[in-house]
C-alpha cells in the first residue's frame, strides 16, 4: 500500500495544565478535532466535529441508544395534516443570554437558514423540506414539510437552534467564535487547539460541573497519554489496543452505540472507471476479509455489515448476510468485468477515523492485491473531508465515508446525502430504477410500509454493491476512573450528565 501524504495534522501534545481552585470540578475531554466551523453548527460537519455543539446547543429531539425518538426542546409533536406537524415546545427555557426559547425563536431560525447568509450551508439545503414555519402561540410552532414525512420529529434532532437575537446582531459568523445556545454550557473561549466552557447554571439541563475543557489532539497515542497522566477525564476515539493499557491503570474503555456503517464510497458514475461495473463493485466486497479485520483490528467489538443501516435504523433487515470472503470469487469477478489483472485506484481519507485505522487501511490494501488491485491511500484534512462530502467531489476513485443512522432511519443517506443519493449535487452512486421505491417510501405515513420499503432499498445497495461496505464503525473512548457517569447517546454525547470525583 502507498501513501501519498496531501496534507497531514500536526501531531502535539497536550499543554500541561495549571492548577486551580475549581480544577476538580471541571470536566476535560479530548477529541481528534474539532467541526471547521467551530461554534456555527449550521454548516455540517463529520460525526467528530459534531461532539462538542450538544455542550452549547440543543435540538427539538434527540434520539437514545434504542432509536426512541425523545423529547427534548420540544415537549411533543402531532401531525395536524399531511404535511404539518404541530411541535409543543418546553417552558421556561432561555438562551445563555438570557433571551427566550419559545415559537419565535424557532422560526427565525428556519427563516434566516433560508437567506443567503446560510448560503452553502448542510442546513439551507435541508430548508428544502421545511418550507414554511409558523407561530401558533408561544409554546407550538406548526413546521411544514414539503411532503408527507413520518420521521419529521427525529430528522429534527439535529438541528441546534441558537439565539435569534443574537444571530440577528452578529450573524451566523459570529457564532464560530461566540456560540450562545440553551445547552448546559456557555463558551468562553473558543481557540484552535481547545475550548473552555463555564456551567450554565440557568440552563433548564444544568451541568453537575462547573466547567468543560474540550481539547483537539489528532494524535491517539497524545489523547490516551492525556488520561494516563491526569490530564483528562475522556479520550475519544482511542485504538482497542489501548484499552488493556487502560485498564492497567485503572481506567476503563466504552464503546458508543454504532450509527454509522463504515464504507470505502465509490465513484460509480465515470463509465471508464473500473467501479462503474458492478461486478467489480462485488469483487472488492468478496475481496476484503472483514471478519479478520473486525476481529482482530476491532477487538471482535462489532461484526462485518451486512446492509447500509444500523441495528437501530428503520429499514435494518436483519435477514441480510455479508458478502463472504471469497478471493477466487473476486478474481472472477474481475475477469468477467475485464480486468484479470486487475487495476490500481486512489482513496482519500483522514487520519484517526477509527481506532486502528492505519492497520485497517492496510489490511484491506493487502487483501485486494492478492486479487490484483492495488489501493493507494491520500491522507487528507477534516476540512477536504467536509467538501467531499457535502459537494460529492472526490480526488480519487474512493473515499472512507459511512451511511450515517443518527436520526434512526435506514433511507436518510439515500435521500439527503450528497453522496449516496440521486439528488445529490455530484452523488458518486445513482441508480434510477430504486428511485421509485425510495420516494415511495419517503413520503408515506405508514411507518410499517415505510420500513418494509426501506427494506428494499437497503437489500438494493447491499446487492448492487454501492460501496465496499465494511462494518458499524466502532466509537471507542477511554474513560478516566474518577468519572463515575459518562452516558452518551449514540455520538451525543450527554454533557449534562458528566460527573466526576471531587477531592
Amino acid at each position: 500500500m502507498k501513501f501519498i501524504a496531501l496534507s497531514l495534522f500536526a501531531v502535539f501534545g497536550l499543554l500541561t495544565l495549571s492548577p486551580s481552585a475549581s480544577a476538580e470540578s471541571t470536566f476535560r475531554i479530548a477529541f481528534s478535532a474539532g467541526p471547521p466551523s467551530k461554534g456555527n453548527p449550521h454548516v455540517g460537519g463529520a460525526a467528530t466535529a459534531n461532539f462538542i455543539w450538544p455542550a452549547v446547543y440543543d435540538s427539538l429531539t434527540r434520539i437514545d441508544n434504542e432509536g426512541v425518538i425523545q423529547p427534548w426542546l420540544a415537549l411533543s409533536w402531532d401531525l395536524v395534516t399531511d404535511t404539518e406537524w404541530h411541535f409543543k415546545l418546553r417552558e421556561n427555557v432561555r438562551f445563555s443570554n438570557g433571551e427566550p426559547f419559545d415559537a419565535a425563536a424557532v422560526k427565525a431560525t428556519f427563516d434566516r437558514l433560508r437567506t443567503e447568509e446560510a448560503q452553502g450551508f448542510l442546513w439551507q439545503r435541508q430548508m428544502t423540506y421545511y418550507p414554511r414555519v409558523e407561530v401558533i402561540d408561544e409554546f407550538i410552532v406548526a413546521i411544514h414539510t414539503a411532503t408527507p414525512h413520518a420521521m419529521t420529529a427525529a430528522y429534527l434532532a439535529t438541528l441546534y437552534f441558537a439565539a435569534p437575537g443574537h444571530v440577528s446582531e452578529v450573524g451566523f459568523q459570529g457564532l464560530v467564535d461566540n456560540p450562545i445556545g440553551t445547552g448546559p454550557f456557555v463558551s468562553e473561549r473558543w481557540g484552535p487547539d481547545r475550548v473552555t466552557m463555564r456551567a450554565n447554571r440557568d440552563s433548564w439541563i444544568a451541568p453537575k460541573v462547573d466547567g468543560l475543557e474540550a481539547l483537539f489532539v489528532p494524535d491517539a497515542s497524545a489523547r490516551l497519554n492525556a488520561l494516563e497522566t491526569d490530564q483528562i477525564d475522556i479520550a475519544t476515539v482511542i485504538s482497542t489496543d489501548q484499552i488493556s493499557i487502560l485498564e492497567r491503570f485503572g481506567h476503563r474503555a466504552e464503546m458508543r452505540n454504532p450509527t454509522r456503517i463504515l464504507v470505502m464510497a465509490l465513484q460509480t458514475r465515470e463509465p471508464d472507471q473500473p467501479f462503474a461495473d458492478v461486478r467489480v463493485r462485488r469483487a472488492l466486497n468478496h475481496a476484503v476479509n472483514r471478519e479478520l479485520i473486525a476481529e482482530v483490528l476491532l477487538a471482535g467489538l462489532v461484526k462485518p455489515a451486512s446492509q447500509p443501516a444500523t441495528k437501530m435504523a428503520v429499514g435494518y433487515d436483519p435477514a441480510l448476510k455479508p458478502y463472504t470472503y471469497d478471493p477466487d470469487k473476486a478474481r472472477q469477478l474481475l475477469a468477467q468485468a475485464g480486468y484479470p489483472d486487475g487495476f490500481t485506484f486512489a482513496v482519500e481519507t483522514v487520519a484517526g477515523f477509527l481506532p486502528n485505522d492505519s492497520s485497517i487501511l492496510q489490511q484491506i490494501a493487502s487483501d485486494l492485491s492478492r486479487v490484483g488491485i492495488t489501493m493507494d491511500v491520500r491522507l487528507i484534512t477534516y476540512p477536504q473531508l467536509l467538501r467531499s462530502t457535502l459537494r460529492g467531489e472526490l480526488g480519487g476513485q474512493a473515499l472512507m465515508a459511512d451511511f450515517f443512522n443518527n436520526t434512526g432511519d435506514g433511507l436518510r443517506p439515500v435521500t439527503r446525502t450528497v453522496n449516496h443519493a440521486c439528488a445529490g449535487p455530484n452523488p458518486w452512486y445513482c441508480d434510477q430504477g430504486i428511485q421509485k421505491v425510495i420516494h415511495e417510501a419517503e413520503v408515506t405515513l405508514e411507518l410499517d410500509k415505510r420500513r418494509a420499503l426501506t427494506e428494499q432499498v437497503v437489500r438494493h445497495y447491499r446487492d448492487q454493491a454501492a460501496t465496499l461496505m465494511l462494518f458499524p464503525i466502532v466509537g471507542l473512548d477511554g474513560i478516566h476512573h474518577r468519572v463515575t457517569h459518562w452516558e452518551p447517546w449514540n455520538d451525543i454525547l450527554n454533557f449534562h450528565l458528566a460527573e466526576i470525583e471531587t477531592n
